[in-house]
């Protein structure tokens, strides 16, 4: 199963095993990542799966789509390079190993 590594906003990190097609919002919140709140199930209606997607992975994950733009317009913290809602990132094998940061406010 690829992997995800969540850097959380105290420094700790956590990685986790991800279906492939699952989203790295759901990803989180199966396995309690604190910080992904994800209130709106995957709706695209909350922003509060706000992550910056490291470099080296920007182009597999792609870019946002307009939904999902308008969006990171509200996220609670700025949003920056590499800013995407996971619940709009599908996990694949060839994401398997990719890093989030999670900002530290979220709502």
């Amino acid at each position: 199963m690829p992997r995800v590594t969540y850097h959380r906003p105290d420094g700790r990190s956590r990685t986790v095993a991800a279906a492939p097609g699952e989203g790295v919002m759901l990803a989180a919140v199966g396995t309690a990542v604190p910080e992904i709140l994800g209130e709106c199930c995957g709706g695209l209606a909350c922003a509060t799966c706000h992550v910056f997607v490291a470099a080296p992975w920007r182009a597999l994950a792609g870019a946002p789509h307009s939904m999902e733009d308008d969006m990171l317009d509200m996220t609670v913290t700025e949003r920056g390079p590499g800013s995407r809602l996971c619940c709009e990132i599908a996990v694949t094998e060839s994401l398997d190993g990719i890093d989030v940061q999670i900002p530290a406010v979220q709502a």
